[in-house]
This record gives C-alpha cells, structure tokens and sequence, in this order.
C-alpha cells in the first residue's frame, strides 16, 4: 500500500516535524485497521503405489506400480497455495485463497490441469459469519472429510465408494446421465460458486453455497449444497443436503438430470479410539427413470506410541430399484509423523463389486463403466508441509 501526504510548507523545520508527528499520530489507526498480510504454503506429497484388479485393463494381469501425487490415494495431495487476510475495521476483514494441486511425479497440475484447481475465492469475514465468492470447498465434502478416517485420502477414501463417479450410464432409461454417488465429484469443489458460513452458536453452524451452472437452460448444471452442524467436546454431528443438476450427452443431445442426496454423519473421541459413521441416500432422475442408491460409513482411529496412529474403514454402496448393483471398500491406514512437519504413511484398500457395480479406486480402474469385480491398492509415501 502507498500512503500520499500533501504537506504544505510551513514556516520552520520544526514546525514541519511536528506537522509530520500529528499526521502519523492521526493516521496510525488507518494503517493498523488496514494491515494485511499474505502466505505461500504448500504440501509435498508422493507415494509408491500396487494396483491390481480382476478387470483393470492396464496389463495383461491387471496389475500396475505408478509413482502417485494425486490427491485421491496419497495422505494429503500436494499443493502450491497462496492466502492473505486484511483486517479492515470494525471486527470486519477480507481474504483470499489461491491454491493449487500439483503432481509431484510429472511436475503437471492436478485437478484437470487448472491453474488453481483446488481454490480460487475471494470474500468478506465478521460477526455475520463470511460470505465467499469463486471455486472453493462445499459443505458435503467437508463432512465427509470430517467423517471419513482416511481424511478422504488414502487408499481407502470414502470418496471411492461416497462419490465414486464412474462415467455415464451406459444402458437403460438413465443411459447417458452421470453415474455416481451420494456426493457426485461435483460436490467436492464447485464452480462459480457463492457460499456463506454462520458463525458458530453454541457449538451449532451452518453453511450454504450455490454454484451457477452458467448454462443456456436456467438450472442446467446448477448445484445447491446447505449443511448443518453440532460439536460439543469430543462429539460431533453434521447433516448435509444436494441438490444437483447436471446433464449427460447422448451423441450431440444433452439429457437433463438431476440428483437430491442427504447425509448424516458424525464422530466420538473416546481419547484412545475415536469412532466415525455415515449414513446417506441419492435419488437421481432422468425424464421419469430414476435411480437410487444408500450408502454407508463406518471407521475406527487410534493413536500408536507417541507419534503414530493407526485407521481402518468400511464403505458400503446399495443400489435399490433397477440398478440394485452394489459396492463394498475396506480401507486401513498408519500414519508415523517425523516432525510437525513431515509424515510417513502406508495404506491398503480393497473394493468388491457387485451386480453390474464399477467402483474402483481413484486413478485406476472404473472410469469406462465397465464391470470390476474387485480391485486393491496398496502404497507407501511421504508427506512434508511447507
């Protein structure tokens, strides 16, 4: 920031040097209220992977080793940010984020080759809670971030079986539309997004964010998110609703679609176990076809010696109607923290599917709608925060 002073001459230099110190006097309140700042922090992130599958389709035996950075199967997925607070007065500030998934084994961008794919928002703090305008975060994926043992990362995140977005329906009524989970990817990061945060009340909060689809048809490829929470001591509660409408294509038509998806999740610290749960429900339609589908978390943390800490998770997804094609993950992790800074981990997965079911685990099978049988991941890496 420049501060520009007219001082209009005054008769003696010591006059001048007291005008000079009543300006300062005077104007440190300005500058105090506008102070800002700005952070570069980043993540490294990087692990040995072993993939195989009944149906992988990367070799022969449906086996592969990969060097992985992605943010789906490594602890944390690494990342280049940027973030700065201003404090304007009043109790009220303005901030931004900037930040970037980065994949350490190609040195490419992750998130579709976004610039900043992983945030890029803008917005306003005080007593009234914060409003946030851009690409950032939703309410459903931070619940189940917060549910989720493997911190929806791993080899075992939930994100495999809760979102699992594997394509387009490839036969029947719903041929063409998006087939996925309760949270669908787009439920991870909205677009052209606005969201606000109440401030927390008695351990209570909530949140709102609606994303613009920006499309010709006025809801097409709109999505709205609304959550509420609870944290008292080691408890926590939290409810999450969807609405999502997005579009599939069939040759050069665009099929309308819409999902509704509720969620309801929470955690206990017992101090040396801590217990995770989730329990939702998606109904997606499609010109009169519908799909459904329930799904199901249930995890198990705990510390191992000082600096260790050992997760495991089971995933479920049950498919009703027509498509009563189901899914099943077990998932299990260590963490051996280093320093504040630095942490090894290794990690475990197995899918199982059922019916005509294509889960796989992110990054490797499942994205061509075909039918896997099962599929397991196993790996081992190393994370450093900066």
């Amino acid at each position: 920031m420049h501060y520009i002073f007219a001082i209009h001459r005054i008769g003696s230099q010591k006059k001048m040097k007291k005008t000079l110190l009543a300006l300062a006097v005077l104007g440190a309140p300005l500058l105090a209220a506008a102070q800002s700042n700005v952070t570069i922090y980043g993540i490294a992130d990087v692990s040995v992977n072993r993939f195989s599958g009944s149906n992988g389709g990367l070799e022969p035996n449906g086996a592969v080793t990969r060097i992985d950075s992605s943010a789906g199967n490594n602890l944390a997925g690494s990342r280049l940010g940027f973030k700065g607070r201003e404090e304007l007065g009043s109790g009220l500030s303005a901030d931004f984020k900037l930040e970037m998934g980065v994949l350490l084994d190609t040195g490419r961008s992750e998130q579709g080759g976004r610039l900043f794919g992983r945030t890029s928002r803008v917005g306003l703090n005080g007593g009234f809670g914060s409003l946030h305008l851009g690409r950032q975060d939703t309410p459903a994926f931070e619940l189940l971030n917060t549910v989720d043992p493997m911190g929806v990362g791993l080899a075992g995140s939930a994100g495999n079986i809760q979102a699992g977005n594997k394509g387009l329906f490839p036969v029947g009524g719903l041929k063409g539309v998006p087939q996925q989970g309760w949270m669908g990817l787009d439920a991870f990061r909205a677009d052209n997004s606005i969201r606000y945060d109440t401030p927390t009340m008695n351990g209570f909060s909530g949140s709102v964010l609606y994303g613009v689809g920006e499309a010709a048809r006025a809801s097409q490829g709109n999505i709205g998110i609304g959550s509420l929470s609870y944290r008292a001591g080691p408890f926590y509660i939290g409810y999450v609703h969807i609405h999502d409408n997005s579009a599939g294509v069939v040759s050069a038509d665009t099929i309308a679609f819409n999902q509704k998806s509720d969620a309801l999740g929470l955690t206990y610290d017992l101090g040396a176990l801590k217990l995770y749960a989730l329990a939702a429900t998606k109904k997606a339609n499609s010109a009169g076809n519908v799909d459904e589908a329930n799904y199901y978390l249930l995890g198990v943390s705990a510390p191992v010696g000082a600096n260790g800490q050992m997760m495991a998770s089971w995933n479920r997804s049950a498919g009703k109607n027509s498509n009563a094609n189901s899914a099943g993950q077990f998932g299990l992790g260590y963490l051996y923290s280093m320093s504040k800074r630095t942490t090894l981990y290794t990690s475990y997965a197995k899918i199982k599917n059922k019916g005509n079911a294509a889960f796989g685990i992110d990054g490797y099978d499942g994205h061509d709608g075909g039918n896997f049988d099962y599929s397991t991941l196993f790996n081992v890496g190393i994370t450093h925060a900066f």
